[in-house]
């Protein structure tokens, strides 16, 4: 019973003095790392791997069994089934050229006429003239109008007989010396209004006689005047008066004066035979006016 305590404290000795001997660095814990240990079997990977996931959440690997090294896992996230939508096929437009079909009425109606055009037609209906647009005339390379009127009246009360075929810019001038000109001189001279205008001719597809140019007739830019009418039933007709004829060559006088001022081309009785019997009007373009 007395050797049992002394062999324990004897060892308790020996163990403290081994201790004492030893280093910082042989009392540290030995990395796992250097300690071999076997690897997982295909079977515990398996295992540990089929694990079951959620939908949008990572999945945790089970534990390890033991022995095993534990392998770091990273996370993936889960790819959703795509969506299959369905796919429509873009519209085609087939295009195809345009095609510019010929008007017969000559481009007359609609939108296409030109702004002077449709401006020269409002003035005319402001000034009482009535009139009706044509199909585009066109005889020939030098006869034609683009956008001819067809005038009946050159004012409210002023007859044209027969109808005449004019270009808009003639028949507008021609209503202004009618309305301005000729009626004044009729009050004055006869104290009547001018009930009628008899034309002699208005668009023609003709030249000047004994010339190779076409007359102002041929694109509706003159007007022979044979006649005028009074609203007392008194007829003057165009031509050269007689000697004692004072009130009616003042008055013819007065009108073929004042259409000078209008006109470009003013031509009448005493020009040429060829006008012995009426006054030419024409809205020829002159650095002079041709007033004969």
């Amino acid at each position: 019973m007395k050797r049992k305590p002394l062999a324990a404290l004897a060892a308790l000795i020996a163990g403290a003095t081994a201790v004492a001997s030893c280093t910082l660095d042989d009392l540290a814990p030995v990395p796992m790392a250097e300690v071999p240990q076997p690897l997982p079997t295909y079977a515990q990977v398996a295992a540990a791997s089929a694990q079951p996931t959620t939908m949008g959440v990572y999945s945790e690997p089970g534990p390890l069994p033991a022995g095993a090294v534990p392998v770091p896992s990273v996370a993936e996230p889960v790819q959703e089934a795509p969506q299959t939508a369905a796919i429509r096929p873009e519209p085609v437009t087939l295009g195809f050229p345009s095609v510019s079909l010929p008007r017969l009425d000559g481009g007359n109606s609609g939108g296409g006429m030109p702004a002077e055009e449709v401006a020269c037609r409002k003035r005319l209906k402001r000034m009482g003239v009535s009139f009706t647009d044509l199909p585009r005339i066109r005889d020939s390379a030098s006869c034609g109008i683009d956008w001819p009127v067809k005038v009946t009246t050159l004012g409210r009360s002023i007859k044209l007989t027969p109808a005449a075929t004019l270009n808009c810019a003639m028949a507008e001038e021609a209503a202004r010396w009618a309305q301005k000109d000729l009626a004044p001189a009729a009050r004055t001279r006869y104290l009547s209004g001018v009930a009628e205008i008899r034309q002699m001719s208005s668009y023609s597809c003709r030249r000047i006689a004994g010339s190779r140019t076409f007359s102002e007739h041929s694109k509706g830019n003159a007007l022979d005047i044979g006649a005028i009418r009074l609203k007392n039933g008194r007829v003057i007709v165009v031509h050269k008066p007689g000697l004692l004829a004072f009130r009616e060559r003042s008055f013819l006088r007065s009108i073929r004066g004042q259409a000078c001022d209008r006109f470009g081309t003013v031509l009448g009785p005493g020009y040429n035979r060829d006008h012995a019997d009426h006054l030419h009007l024409d809205l020829k373009e002159r650095s002079r006016t041709a007033c004969h």
